[in-house]
């Protein structure tokens, strides 16, 4: 079972690593640290953004306790390879994790990465300031064909979302403390009173409404919501 996981782990990431790669790291600022936290996480984005890594900071405003996202973003498999040699490489950069260490300002809680299952997207679309993101972390049912469904669903809600005026992204998740089967659903919104205005007209949407009926008849292939959250940008690098 392990070496199949494993297989089966590989050829995803090679199908996938055409597109964006994203990496989130979820940090829990210590008490009464929150503002230094940040002040960290802005001084490794400059760094990063210096060597050529794109950085989004985003605070998870929903289900934390001031949790605050630092997302690195790379055009493909190529990049990031090339570019967490150079991290690895940066002098910068390991003066700042050693001064960081030895007085730290929060504790890493979660970390992973992710493709984005459109291969021509090779950028970070939360980009813009004043940007809300809702996010859902799924689970497929067992099997390929669980898979298939959760991406098959995932594409005809964006057609949905994105006609209501949302920016829909979704991902393969690549590695992390949970299942690499596991894939995301965001929602881009230009700010909260963007995305109040579209969860609105979700409600009466005939096309959305008709999706989740016909999602909540096929219980064989039901996913798992695992997560869902909201977070709004506190910075933007690159």
């Amino acid at each position: 079972m392990r070496k199949y996981l494993f297989l089966f782990a590989i050829t995803i990431f090679a199908q996938n690593s055409l597109g964006e790669i994203l990496e989130i790291y979820t940090w829990k600022p210590y008490p009464g640290k929150a503002e230094q936290l940040l002040q960290d996480m802005n001084e490794a984005a400059r760094v990063h953004s210096e060597l050529g890594i794109t950085v989004t900071i985003s605070a998870l405003s929903l289900g934390t306790t001031g949790d605050v996202d630092y997302v690195m973003s790379y055009e493909d498999l190529e990049s990031w390879g090339r570019l967490k040699d150079a991290n690895l490489q940066s002098a910068e950069w390991t003066a700042f994790l050693s001064e960081t260490r030895s007085n730290p300002s929060g504790e890493l809680v979660d970390s992973f990465s992710m493709t984005n299952h459109d291969l021509s997207n090779r950028s970070n679309p939360f980009s813009e300031p004043g940007q809300v993101v809702a996010f859902f972390r799924w689970q497929p049912a067992s099997g390929a064909a669980g898979s298939e469904a959760l991406r098959q669903g995932f594409a005809a809600a964006k057609v949905i979302h994105e006609s209501l005026g949302a920016r829909v992204e979704t991902y393969q998740i690549m590695n992390g403390r949970d299942g690499v089967r596991d894939m995301m659903y965001i929602m881009i919104y230009d700010n909260y009173s963007h995305m109040a205005s579209i969860n609105e007209e979700m409600l009466t949407n005939s096309e959305w409404i008709a999706f989740q009926q016909a999602a909540n008849s096929q219980p064989s292939q039901a996913a798992t919501l695992l997560r869902s959250g909201i977070a709004n940008m506190a910075g933007y690098f690159e």
